[in-house]
């Protein structure tokens, strides 16, 4: 047997807990490489759950009994936002690598937190960041990090997406600070993060904040101003208000070009070198937050599973989950005082 074929190896272990909507997804993507994972423990899962993802009842496991199991090497976190840092830090200390859904944790603190624990016991550590694996983000970081694109001047992020009353009612999380909701948190942050991924590390960032058309605890319209490392500047704005909701939009302008994607479709690039290949396959979340498709998934569990194996880093890292955290965390505190602050610690 050789050390570098993934399909001579024996599938690893992953144990999922949370079956809810984004769970089956999860569960969807790993079923769907058998020759690289599969799906043997789950907790926090219903039986109907378990029977519209086709796996058997007797996989249902408590998370301690999940986080004993020898058979798991992998625990993918996909429970409510605000269980994420706290369930993250309890796998890794069990022994297990693991994945965590947006975001790793509520704040940068508890991100920092998670990596240095993970780092010292040796265990992998990601956030899902399913859109730095769509292959026009791919095409495009590769082609702006090369300087074929030029210098980067301005990045625009635009989120306006729609959540009605009954989307906040069904999870109440959903409309609380400390639970992890807002349209910044929990709507504007995969878009975000995307930009950091063509854009890089941010370093200050500017923030407002306001809820308009929801009668939740939390903001439902987010604007702020970021400062990346390279010198460019980036506007950002969120809503869950836009009726009917809307394709994120992700513009980026250099020195020689722009270039703006329509959920993962590039609709405008002036620039000389060819474009991309546009995705047109991942539907948004504009106005459904399961309207996504499992492509974005599937390609980042690929990646970790393989990752793991052959013992590298995977393409997403939990230092860039962090980072976005980072980040989102800033916006907050700005809104909250009305200073510019410094983003905690730029990400490489």
């Amino acid at each position: 047997m050789t050390n570098d074929t993934a399909t001579e190896r024996a599938p690893l272990g992953v144990g999922i807990i949370g079956l809810g909507g984004i769970g089956r997804i999860h569960a969807r993507a790993i079923g769907d490489l058998p020759n690289l994972g599969e799906v043997r423990a789950v907790a926090h899962a219903r039986h109907e759950a378990l029977a519209a993802c086709g796996l058997p009842t007797t996989m249902r496991r408590t998370v301690d009994e999940l986080l004993a199991d020898d058979s798991v090497q992998i625990v993918a976190i996909c429970t409510p936002s605000d269980t994420h840092a706290d369930l993250a830090l309890r796998a890794i200390e069990s022994g297990k690598h693991v994945v965590v859904e947006k975001p790793i944790a509520l704040d940068a603190a508890s991100g920092r937190a998670l990596i240095a624990r993970a780092d010292a016991l040796g265990r992998t550590l990601v956030g899902i960041a399913q859109r730095r694996y769509e292959p026009q983000n791919i095409a495009l970081a590769e082609l702006l990090t090369s300087g074929a694109l030029g210098h980067p001047l301005l990045g625009e992020v635009l989120v306006p997406w729609y959540r009605d009353d009954a989307y906040y009612r069904a999870a109440p999380w959903r409309s609380k600070r400390d639970g992890g909701g807002g349209s910044l948190a929990n709507q504007g942050l995969h878009n975000l993060d995307l930009a950091l991924m063509l854009l890089g590390p941010v370093v200050e960032v500017t923030g407002q904040s306001a809820t308009v058309t929801h009668e939740i605890d939390v903001e439902d319209a987010t604007t702020a101003t970021l400062r990346f490392a390279s010198g460019a500047m980036g506007i950002l704005a969120t809503t869950t208000g836009a009726h009917p909701g809307h394709n994120a939009r992700l513009s980026v302008i250099t020195t020689t070009g722009r270039f703006e994607l329509d959920g993962d479709v590039i609709r405008e690039w002036t620039f000389d070198v060819p474009a991309p290949a546009s995705g047109g396959s991942a539907p948004g979340g504009g106005s459904d937050p399961l309207a996504i498709g499992h492509a974005g998934h599937l390609a980042q569990w690929r990646d970790v599973l393989g990752a793991i194996a052959a013992g590298r880093a995977p393409r997403a890292t939990g230092q860039d989950a962090v980072h976005t955290a980072e980040v989102i965390t800033a916006i907050y505190q700005s809104a909250a005082t009305g200073a510019a602050v410094p983003v905690g610690t730029v990400a490489a």
